[in-house]
């Protein structure tokens, strides 16, 4: 996959970016701000200033007279330096200069033409060219009572303006240096502070990984939750909301406790690192939870609930036909052993002892092996009988398996495992309860059905609680996949036929051996 930037780069760069451009706007806003504030204070000092020589009894003197004195000049000079001006010039109402800093110049015509204004009686401030250079200007006229006999005239040279300007905008400057320092250095620490909460993971890679956990929860068979510490399911996979639905009839799973979807949770250790065997609803189950560290603290579980009933049917398919196949060869042995004994009667001519020997073989119980690999034609279900009759042995109960006719190999595997599912089911639930000496079970194919009936004695209370315990969701649908249906017939007040039809279609349905 082709990787992109660093995510620590790029905030870095994003963040720096936007500091600078936002700095450097206002540091522009600021800059032309000032320059304003610095000219518009320059231009109201100059008006003040004048305003103050415009009322000297000395400069009001000079211009009655018409003439300089080098007391007014000293003076003017002396307001020049601590106003830190260029120049201060007085000239008379003909644009004459009594004063100037180069004396040079006294007695000739102010320069610029920019001081007509002030000869017509108005104060104003401009910028012109004189003979110190381009200038900001302020003009004051000067009165003797109610006549104007002249004008003062203070200037600052640009080049000194900007100056002060500079000067001004110095700190500024040196803000915007230090705020985008500052920014270099916290962008730095962001990005690497969020690069280690990220577990050092690029965005592309934690896409990645989040597709490929999407596809793992959504893709597996085995219900998986997510919950936090006070047990509430934060996250949950397709299976494990279609279990959720088919318990409950509702839709959403993510924000309710783990006991609505594990009923019997006192059963299982959650700090258990160990798969555990876990039983709801006439399902088996193994379960598994694991706990989500984060910077070594739990911050909750993973909760995997895997169909046990696959395990198990693995498990017994490979027990009955270990049983089918021994079975077998214990019959091929003893054929022959039997076939030698009836060859010796027969050649002894014993016939008494022949008829009592083949009365004792064809006995049911010691034949029923026999009979299974000739009317069962799927390995598979002959070796799971075999199996069933054994266990139910063990709890000291017959089961008397009747098959008519024969049955045919199945076209379908699936079948066969949707048929062996519900046998295991209604044998473990008789096995759970208090079991009589012998069950019936009847087993008859015929036209792309199997059907078998089930046939026990208990009372008639028994009989009630076994309707109302025996039927479950599981069983639903074990049977909806089998394309079955069970139903109970009462033959007498302490017998109970369980029967039930399932879908089994034969490889050979016209060519079926009845015996």
């Amino acid at each position: 996959m082709k990787k992109g930037a660093k995510l620590w780069r790029l905030l870095s760069v994003v963040f720096i970016t936007t500091l600078i451009v936002m700095i450097t706007f206002l540091y522009g806003v600021m800059t032309k701000q000032t320059i304003k504030e610095v000219r518009k204070n320059q231009e109201n000092s100059l008006l003040a200033l004048g305003r103050q020589l415009s009322v000297e009894e000395q400069v009001i003197t000079a211009l009655k007279n018409n003439q300089t004195t080098e007391a007014l000049e000293k003076y003017t000079v002396q307001v020049s330096e601590i106003h830190g001006l260029d120049f201060v010039v007085i000239m008379d109402m003909s644009g004459i200069r009594l004063t100037h800093p180069d004396s040079w110049k006294i007695g000739k015509h102010f320069e610029g033409g920019d001081e007509l204004p002030a000869l017509e009686g108005n104060e104003h401030v401009s910028i012109s060219e004189g003979s110190l250079g381009e200038s900001l200007r302020g003009f004051v006229p000067v009165f003797d009572g109610d006549q104007q006999i002249g004008v003062v005239s203070m200037g600052i040279k640009l080049t000194s303006l900007s100056s002060l300007i500079n000067r001004t905008k110095k700190d500024y400057t040196m803000s915007l240096v230090l705020s985008v320092g500052f920014g270099l250095f916290l962008a730095i620490a962001v990005s690497y502070y969020l690069k280690k909460q990220l577990h050092d993971l690029e965005p592309q890679e934690i896409a990645r990984l989040l597709e490929e956990r999407n596809a793992m929860l959504e893709e597996t068979k085995d219900a998986i939750v997510v919950i936090d510490r006070e047990g509430t399911i934060l996250l949950a996979n397709i299976e494990a909301t279609s279990m959720f639905q088919r318990m409950t009839n509702q839709e959403e799973l993510v924000g309710r406790a783990l006991s609505e979807l594990v009923l019997h949770l006192e059963k299982l250790t959650v700090e258990s690192k160990t798969e555990q065997f876990y039983q709801q609803n006439g399902q088996d189950y193994f379960v598994s939870i694991a706990p989500i560290r984060v910077r070594k603290k739990d911050i909750g579980h993973v909760v995997f609930l895997k169909n046990a009933t696959e395990t198990f049917i693995v498990a017994e398919q490979l027990v009955s036909t270990t049983t089918y196949a021994s079975a077998l060869q214990s019959q091929s042995h003893e054929f022959m052993n039997k076939m030698h004994v009836i060859y010796g009667l027969v050649d002894l001519e014993d016939y008494e002892a022949l008829k009592g020997y083949l009365v004792d073989i064809l006995k049911p119980e010691k034949e029923f092996a026999q009979r299974l690999a000739i009317l069962v034609r799927n390995p598979v279900l002959a070796g799971f009988l075999i199996g069933e009759r054994l266990k139910f042995s063990e709890l000291k109960t017959q089961l008397i398996v009747e098959i008519y006719p024969e049955i045919p190999p199945n076209a379908h595997d699936s079948d066969t495992q949707n048929l062996l599912a519900l046998y295991r089911y209604i044998n473990r639930f008789f096995m759970a309860q208090t079991l009589p000496e012998e069950i019936g079970q009847r087993i008859e194919y015929k036209e792309k059905t199997l059907l078998t009936t089930f046939s026990l004695a208990y009372s008639k209370k028994q009989l009630e609680q076994f309707e109302l315990a025996f039927f479950s969701s599981y069983l639903t649908t074990l049977l909806k996949k089998a394309k079955g249906d069970i139903h109970w017939e009462n033959q007498q007040d302490n017998w109970l036929l369980m029967i039930m039809t399932v879908h089994y279609e034969g490889v050979q349905d016209d060519k079926r051996i009845n015996y």
